[in-house]
């Protein structure tokens, strides 16, 4: 009896390499981040190494901070740095996982594992939107991870010749256990009226800090009008900030919202109690904003989007890389006359759950219904580039 399986696979342009994979998602979950595990194969490495010449397979992280085709007179958005390398050798044929195990069997000599390394600082895929009316596609704004094979000549030749390089994209994420112990976040927050007297108090909270992509965010607060002005109106939305730390750059986003009018006005001297659900998705904000940022995908015809996840914390804020995501929960409330909006802030994580649970497949479920709502027009804008794919068995007599 076999398991099914899928391998990645992708070929130099020389056609000498062949690069394999089992798995192009790595997940970090409560500190622990999965290892990036391969095969390397030709069919004459004796060939390949003469003359001094080695292999190196590299974990690469690109930050892209402008669109490829705004880059004239030698000015780059792109910055790339190399978080793991290593010489790939012929000899050294430990087989490491089951994975590489079964390769070696069926490709034979030639086939040779490797292994690489995220480091523990390592930021999240994520894909940030560069127009309004646009879907990130190749050559989109954000961070990104590849691992690169190539032939260098020397010891020192970290780039090698272009006929062969091997790159494959893949996806690094973080997920939260269900389990997590949770403070639900509160704020409070009190305004006074230059030429008014008396003062409104208003009450936020959240009932829990970390919320699961698809879930909604009911928003429970409490109003004290104690002054003489009119409460016409109360505002609630879920922000999305983003900070581009290699250029110090930021954005804000609206990615849900909600105007209620229960309740109002609300009368000099009285109360409210009140909640608002709010349910922040990705296919509602496509083309909605510039600087939307979205988890990075992989593949073909993506249509389980999601909002970036929040960038969770290793311990020190100031060692975040790359594209730091975080969420909040603005309330405001709207005077009549000529009085300032009362606003406050409530921070909350949006996050994926742990992989292979009941509460995972359910949330996937909820975000197929409502990707099936999309337009044709941003579907077909869904389409990337997708590698090589073969569908293997592996049987319990190969292990």
């Amino acid at each position: 009896m076999g398991t099914s399986v899928k391998i990645f696979k992708k070929a130099s342009p020389n056609g000498k390499f062949y690069l394999y994979m089992n798995q192009r998602e790595y997940v970090q979950c409560e500190g622990s981040l999965e290892q990036v595990h391969g095969v390397l194969f030709s069919e004459d490495w004796d060939a390949c190494l003469k003359g001094g010449r080695v292999v190196y397979v590299q974990l690469v992280v690109q930050f892209r901070h402008g669109k490829e085709e705004d880059e004239v007179m030698g000015v780059s958005f792109k910055k790339e740095l190399i978080i793991d390398r290593k010489q790939v050798n012929v000899k050294d044929v430990k087989e490491e996982t089951k994975f590489q195990s079964v390769m070696i069997k069926r490709l034979g000599k030639g086939a040779v594992p490797f292994t690489l390394k995220f480091p523990d600082l390592a930021p999240n895929s994520v894909l940030i939107c560069n127009e309004d009316e646009d879907i990130p596609e190749k050559n989109c704004m954000g961070v990104t991870y590849l691992v690169k094979a190539h032939l260098a000549n020397n010891k020192d030749d970290y780039e090698g010749n272009k006929d062969s390089v091997i790159s494959m994209r893949i996806k690094k994420s973080q997920n939260v256990p269900a389990d997590k112990t949770q403070k639900p976040p509160i704020g409070r927050m009190e305004k006074e009226f230059t030429f008014a007297s008396g003062k409104v108090l208003l009450e936020a909270s959240l009932p829990k800090e970390y919320f699961y992509h698809g879930e909604e965010v009911p928003v429970n607060f409490t109003i004290n009008n104690n002054s003489n002005k009119l409460i016409k109106q109360i505002k609630c939305s879920v922000r999305q900030n983003i900070v581009i730390s290699t250029v110090n750059a930021n954005y804000s986003v609206k990615v849900a919202s909600m105007n209620s009018e229960n309740g109002c006005p609300i009368e000099p001297g009285s109360n409210l109690q009140h909640t608002i659900p709010l349910k922040p998705l990705a296919q509602s904000c496509i083309g909605t904003s510039r600087g939307l940022c979205l988890d990075a995908w992989i593949g073909k015809n993506q249509t389980d989007l999601n909002l970036a996840s929040s960038s969770l914390s290793t311990g020190n804020d100031n060692d975040q890389l790359g594209v730091v995501v975080t969420y909040v929960v603005k309330v405001k409330l709207v005077f009549s006359g000529m009085s300032n909006d009362l606003v406050l802030d409530i921070p909350f994580k949006l996050v994926h759950p742990a992989p292979n649970t009941e509460l995972m497949e359910n949330l996937k479920k909820e975000k197929e219904l409502a990707t099936e709502k999309m337009s044709s027009d941003v579907k077909r804008r869904l389409f990337m580039q997708q590698d090589s794919v073969l569908y293997e068995s592996f049987h319990a007599s190969q292990d």
